[in-house]
């Protein structure tokens, strides 16, 4: 029994490890300034490339352009318009880049409660 519960264990500090964030500085004034001119600003994870952002980046050229540096890992998303589904889009690029959760204004949020709270 202690076998299991500790291999459990191990498995949940694995998963949660995978797990990446980005982080989306300043706070909500800050984000819809952003938004106003079009732009989404995300400080990505330390484990993701910029082979990793141009290859997810590549399907969504119809909606934004990324602008990604390596070195900061700063991605910065130009919107093409300010409609709905292209934000709605935003939150598939960051699953295929590999994050699963946005640090936002002190709190972390899940992808889609994100897009909920502050881009719908």
């Amino acid at each position: 029994m202690k076998k299991i519960i500790t291999l459990i264990a191990i498995m949940f500090f694995a998963l949660v490890s995978f797990a990446q964030t980005a982080k989306v500085e300043g706070d909500k004034d800050l984000l819809k300034a952003n938004l106003a001119k079009k732009e989404v600003i995300f400080v990505m994870p330390s484990e993701i490339t910029s082979e990793t952002i141009d290859k997810s980046a590549q399907y969504y050229t119809d909606y934004f352009t990324v602008e990604y540096s390596d070195e900061t890992k700063v991605a910065k998303i130009l919107l093409i318009s300010d409609a709905e589904s292209d934000r709605r889009v935003i939150m598939r690029f960051l699953l295929s880049s590999g994050v699963r959760t946005i640090q936002f204004d002190g709190n972390d949020y899940t992808i889609m409660e994100f897009y909920s709270n502050f881009l719908e």
